[in-house]
């Protein structure tokens, strides 16, 4: 009954928050301080402050681009198409600033280590292999990264400790089995346009066939001297578990290779793929009926090279670990802030 309370209050919330658009910041405006609007618009916008406008790009004078921070919207997995900087270039392979805002970066006593993706405010699923050498006092999240090597950012990122490690009880580092963990943070992360969360499949969902991304920081062949530092998106193809296993016998891993239970795989693809400190990251297909929103499918677990043709790579595949993962987000509904992300998560059911 509590919590049939506090979903009624949360649509009604909702409603008010969200029922008139035109008073949101959004698209090609962004709030700045009067003076610096050439042209301001007739009517007060409620999500500036009480010395701003909302003003159109083009007449903004005297300022560079500010990113918008516009209200998050209640729903999991809405990307954002154009970024929340479209005036920065970028080449094909990397992601726009604020483009996919579940993606997380995970550091170690400061230094980039692997990925994760945002599941609730106070959540973050990622691999368990990563994180065996880590220690936990050391882990920091960061969201609303885009250049690890930039210290002036284009977003103002957020960093949340980890107060706890959940992996998977039946993790086997040798074969890359049940490969998955979460950190509980030591507060929710405010959810705003570049800090969302990304859905969860149904369970037993099929994704064969598909085309879909990873987007994080790390290598994209062995060759590379050091990790690409801007985000990079990925495109690649999901494919079928047992043409997967066959690829895989083709390896070093020889004819009598057996591929886990659990495991989506993708890619395959000459020179299109992700590579070392990848790991952790998510990958995510859009829904049919909603490109601009997705899904996760599964978390980079291990591949035989990277970007070789018809060699595929694996996945940790999360639609077969929801039983295991929703305990888990139970346990953190009492913490503010939550409790719609958990809603969210089982909008797709």
């Amino acid at each position: 009954m509590p919590r049939l309370w506090a979903l009624y209050l949360l649509f009604h919330i909702g409603c008010i928050l969200f029922s008139d658009a035109s008073h949101v910041c959004l698209g090609p405006n962004q709030c700045v301080p009067k003076e610096n609007c050439q042209q301001q618009k007739p009517f007060p916008d409620l999500s500036c402050s009480d010395s701003e406008v909302c003003c159109e790009k083009s007449n903004v004078i005297g300022i560079t681009y500010r990113p918008s921070v516009s209200p998050p919207s209640i729903l999991c997995g809405m990307s954002n198409p154009i970024g929340l900087d479209e005036y920065k270039q970028v080449n094909g392979t990397q992601a726009r600033p604020g483009q996919y805002p579940w993606v997380m970066a995970l550091f170690s006593k400061g230094k980039y280590f692997g990925g994760g993706s945002l599941i609730t405010p106070g959540l973050v699923l990622t691999a368990a292999h990563i994180l065996r050498h880590h220690s936990l006092a050391h882990i920091m999240v960061r969201a609303g990264e885009w250049d690890l090597s930039s210290s002036k950012k284009l977003l103002p990122i957020e960093e949340r400790r980890v107060t706890k490690i959940e992996s998977h009880e039946a993790f086997d580092y040798i074969t890359g089995a049940n490969n998955l963990a979460l950190l509980f943070l030591d507060s929710p992360f405010q959810l705003k346009a570049y800090i969302q969360t990304i859905c969860l499949p149904i369970p037993e969902k099929s994704f064969d066939g598909r085309r879909c991304m990873v987007a994080g920081w790390g290598k994209r062949s062995f060759e590379d001297a050091q990790i690409l530092s801007i985000q990079q998106r990925v495109v690649l193809p999901i494919v079928e578990t047992l043409k997967c296993q066959d690829q895989l016998r083709q390896t070093a891993l020889g004819g009598k290779y057996q591929l886990p239970a659990r495991i989506i795989c993708a890619g395959g693809e000459q020179g299109r793929d992700i590579c070392s400190k990848f790991g952790g990251s998510a990958l995510f297909c859009s829904y049919d009926d909603e490109p601009n929103r997705y899904e996760q499918v599964g978390i980079v677990n291990f591949g035989v090279g990277c970007g070789q043709e018809n060699i595929s790579a694996t996945y940790t595949q999360v639609s077969e670990f929801r039983e295991w993962i929703d305990p888990h987000l139970e346990q953190v509904v009492s913490v503010p802030g939550n409790l719609v992300t958990i809603v969210q998560g089982h909008l797709r059911k």
